[in-house]
């Protein structure tokens, strides 16, 4: 049995929507009984003189590490299989430093200004109502922003890939790094608090190196086990499914950030007309090798000028693949032309035509025709008959 089961999507919305709000409650609750529901201990940490921020994050990350590497090391994990987010550097370094800076100002981060409202904080109140305000003002400056926000993308990228290690091995050292951190300010906090004449926070060193030590171990197990297993266990393969074009359009419009999809026609067809975000294939890459390299965080779909055999790279590709039906053709033909309405259409093939209308519009830019009103012409009484009883 190989972990991840199935995708998280594949629960169902409402399902997901019930997961994510129980998963919320979790990490709320750990948030606040590590006193990260006031902003005196959450900006200490930039102070030097309370880094439980640190010592609580770090935590979380260490054990998350391990917890990877062992159960992929016995070939129980598929870490290929995990959605990694994807990496832009400049916008991410901009972001980080911009929330750097409010969480100093405020005292809070977005999830812990939640957490601080729920305890009844006003501060908190304030602070949430100041992230609404500016994701606003995000979203009204969008158009200047989205050269910049969608710049230096390179993918989901592990640490693991970037240093050429074994993960348990990373995760070994994250731990190692964690210790050194947690060690280093402590001594932090005893050198300020006798320079300001305070105490030093409360710690439990037994409860922290017996937790520390436990989560060590466990990380030289997942070092021993990768080494002395021959193999490990790799994923099962999925043969690639098939999508058809309104569902397809359906996905690109809900979720337009979930899928890779590649234009597999010549270069010259694609530059001329593919579909909305679609990637054309190099020029020098007939069989799709460069499929291989992406990151397996999305959905990848590909498709050709009709019906399409999935290329050698897309059959390497370690995560989910589609192939479009019908192809480029397909899409035209059911998205972007115009949708026929019956001359007396149901109330279903009403519905339908509405949704395809909107698809049409979203994807080409036009407007949808209001939808004719249906109306069923009222037969006229038989010869001789009587109409009784009343009512309205």
């Amino acid at each position: 049995m190989i972990f991840p089961l199935q995708p998280l999507g594949d629960f169902g919305r409402e399902t997901g929507l019930v997961l994510g709000v129980l998963f919320g409650m979790a990490f709320g609750f750990v948030l606040e009984r590590a006193g990260f529901g006031r902003a005196s201990n959450l900006a200490a940490q930039f102070y030097g003189g309370d880094n439980r921020v640190l010592k609580v994050m770090f935590t979380g990350i260490a054990t998350t590490a391990v917890l990877l590497g062992l159960l992929s090391s016995l070939g129980m994990l598929a870490l290929d299989q995990l959605t990694v987010p994807e990496t832009w550097i400049g916008p991410q370094i901009v972001g980080g430093l911009l929330l750097g800076a409010g969480f100093v100002v405020a005292g809070y981060c977005p999830g812990t200004g939640v957490v601080a409202a729920a305890s009844g904080s006003i501060d908190g109140v304030v602070t949430y109502f100041g992230v609404m305000l500016g994701t606003l003002v995000f979203g009204a400056a969008w158009p200047y922003l989205e050269g910049f926000y969608g710049s230096g993308g390179r993918g989901s990228v592990r640490l693991d890939q970037m240093l050429g290690l074994p993960f348990p091995v990373v995760a070994l050292l994250v731990v190692a790094l964690a210790v050194s951190a947690f060690a280093s300010v402590e001594r932090l906090e005893g050198w300020l608090a006798k320079r300001r004449a305070g105490t030093a926070p409360d710690r439990a060193p037994v409860l922290r190196n017996g937790s520390l030590g436990i989560v060590g171990l466990m990380a030289v197990t997942g070092v021993g086990t990768g080494w002395t297993q021959p193999a490990a266990a790799q994923p099962e393969s999925h043969a690639p499914g098939a999508i058809d074009a309104f569902t397809l359009a359906t996905r690109i419009v809900d979720d337009p950030t979930g899928l890779w999809l590649v234009d597999l026609r010549d270069p010259g067809s694609c530059e001329a007309a593919r579909i909305p975000g679609a990637t054309c294939r190099p020029a020098d890459d007939a069989d799709g090798q460069f499929l291989a390299d992406l990151p397996p965080s999305r959905t990848l779909v590909v498709y050709g000028g009709a019906d399409l055999v999935v290329p050698p790279g897309a059959e390497r590709w370690h995560g989910r693949v589609e192939v479009l039906t019908g192809g480029y053709g397909a899409f035209q033909h059911d998205v972007l032309a115009a949708p026929a309405l019956p001359a007396e259409p149901t109330l279903a093939q009403l519905h339908d035509w509405q949704r395809r209308s909107a698809l049409q519009g979203y994807f080409t830019g036009s407007t949808a025709a209001p939808p004719p009103v249906a109306v069923t012409p009222r037969k006229a009484p038989a010869s001789g008959s009587t109409r009784k009883g009343g009512g309205c």
